[in-house]
């Protein structure tokens, strides 16, 4: 069959292919699609690359809203502020050192954005609690040793019974002193990063908030002159490596112990009102997208990035069973107790005197 031509000269296919005639036979004005099209750029790699660098400003940026919308920053540790802050900018030193994924460079650099802005609303709302001078003193390091040798050693080993001090040593009494001696160490350490008690010239407990700033600002110049002294000016390589790997452990071992921080103002509150719940959430979320990163995501990295990464991912869990233990466990547990406490009282007021 001739095709029809109308008077423009052009050919009129309509009438002889019915395909082409809206809802007639199985054609369309539309092309069909076979499949579903993926742009080539957008892959797994892509997708954790820009979690990875963003995530920091939903985590810490609702944070930021819960404070303001309460107004008081009660149940937050500003240690989170200090712990981040140095980290990032220690990460960022050890960039200039050994270049490692430009991801995490980025991440870095968020992060110290938005924790800035985290320290600052902090500040303008901090409660009179977290003042230095409203905080405990903690005993000193050597009245703890001097209590431990005491206990095991009571003669004075440079006194006249210094032979007896001798002959009471035991491989045994030496092991459980040796063990009483890492406690201590141990108790100072995690009695530095309880923000309810005072600590050595006050850091990161100042009452004034420029001595915040002015010790990140010393901090930051200090850290980046040097390294860029070390690696740039001097090109010293063999003394970089060693200084770039030790700052590269630093910051890893520094941004580990985030959550303790947390822990330690959960467990002298013992409740988590002013705890906020998408800050953990946002934490396990951010672990476990790191996590990935490492896995799937990143190019030579050094296994210690994931140990590090799985022992902040631990204690984080610790918190999430803090939370759980004190949101619904523990009120009950009290109210129970000051029942049968006021039960108690009943009874024995009602005996005859």
């Amino acid at each position: 069959m001739a095709a029809v031509v109308d008077s423009g000269g052009q050919s009129n296919d309509a009438a002889s292919n019915p395909a082409l005639v809206p809802g007639q036979g199985t054609g369309s004005y539309f092309p069909r699609i076979d499949q579903f099209y993926i742009p080539e750029w957008l892959t797994m790699q892509f997708v954790l690359n820009n979690l990875i660098c963003f995530t920091p400003l939903i985590s810490y940026g609702t944070t930021v809203l819960s404070i303001q919308k309460s107004r008081t920053s009660l149940g937050f540790s500003m240690d989170i502020c200090a712990t981040m802050l140095l980290a990032s900018i220690l990460r960022i030193s050890y960039y200039l050192i050994t270049p490692y994924d430009i991801i995490l460079l980025r991440q870095s650099m968020v992060m110290i954005f938005i924790q800035l802005i985290l320290l600052r609303t902090s500040l303008k709302y901090r409660p009179d609690e977290y003042k230095f001078d409203k905080l405990e003193t903690v005993e000193p390091f050597t009245q703890l040793l001097h209590g431990v040798w005491v206990e095991y050693f009571p003669l004075s080993p440079f006194g006249s019974d210094w032979k007896n001090t001798i002959k009471s040593l035991s491989f045994r009494g030496l092991l459980e002193f040796n063990y009483k001696i890492c406690l201590v160490v141990i108790y100072k350490f995690l009695k530095f990063f309880d923000p309810s008690y005072k600590r050595y010239c006050s850091f990161w407990q100042w009452n004034q908030a420029m001595n915040f700033w002015t010790f990140l600002a010393c901090f930051s110049t200090a850290q980046l002159g040097l390294t860029l002294f070390v690696a740039k000016i001097m090109s010293w390589t063999s003394f970089a490596q060693t200084i770039g790997s030790v700052i590269g452990s630093l910051s890893l071992f520094i941004e580990s112990l985030l959550p303790l921080p947390q822990i330690s103002i959960l467990n002298k509150l013992k409740s988590v009102q002013g705890f906020k719940l998408i800050l953990l959430v946002s934490w396990l979320c951010g672990d476990i997208v790191k996590i990935s990163y490492l896995i799937f995501g990143a190019n030579n990295i050094s296994p210690l990035f994931l140990f590090f990464a799985s022992f902040q991912m631990s204690l984080d869990f610790y918190i999430a069973g803090q939370y759980i233990y004190y949101r619904f466990y523990y009120p009950k547990k009290r109210e129970n107790k000051s029942s049968f406490e006021e039960i108690e009282m009943t009874t024995l007021g009602s005996l005859p005197s």
